[in-house]
C-alpha cells in the first residue's frame, strides 16, 4: 500500500510542477505567453502534458486522463497506478501500456493506434 501511495503522490507532484511551469491560460485555451498552455491537440485550459479522452480523438485508454512526458525521445503516459512507455524509447524503462490500452470498436481484435498521443508527447522534448 506504501508503494501506491508513494507512486500517487508522485504522479500529483508531476502534475503540479507541470502547472506551475505552464503559462496562464487565456479565454481561447491559449497561453498570456501566445503559447498553448496544453501539449494537445485540443485547447483546453490543462496543465501542460495533460491529456483526456477530451483532448485526444480517438482516446486510446481504458482511464480518462493521465500525464505526458518526454525525457529525451521517450514518451511516457502517467496515471495514479504507475507510469507506462509509449515509444520503444520509453519501454526500455517502463512497461508497455498493455493493461489499460483501449480495443479498437471499428477493428475487433486490434487497439486504437496511440500514433497521435506519442506525437504529442515528443512535442513536449522540444
Amino acid at each position: 500500500m506504501r508503494i501506491r501511495a508513494t507512486a500517487a503522490a508522485a504522479a500529483v507532484s508531476s502534475v503540479l510542477a507541470l502547472t506551475a511551469c505552464s503559462g496562464s491560460a487565456t479565454a481561447d485555451g491559449g497561453s498570456a505567453d501566445g503559447g498553448s498552455s496544453v501539449g494537445t491537440a485540443a485547447k483546453t485550459t490543462e496543465p501542460a502534458g495533460h491529456i483526456s479522452e477530451r483532448t485526444i480523438k480517438p482516446w486510446p485508454f481504458t482511464v480518462a486522463s493521465g500525464t505526458l512526458a518526454c525525457s529525451g525521445q521517450a514518451v511516457t503516459f502517467t496515471i495514479p497506478e504507475g507510469t507506462y512507455g509509449l515509444n520503444d524509447a520509453a519501454q526500455a524503462r517502463h512497461p508497455a501500456p498493455d493493461p489499460i490500452w483501449a480495443e479498437d470498436p471499428d477493428n475487433p481484435g486490434s487497439k486504437i493506434p496511440l500514433t497521435e498521443v506519442i506525437d504529442e508527447g515528443l512535442k513536449l522534448c522540444k
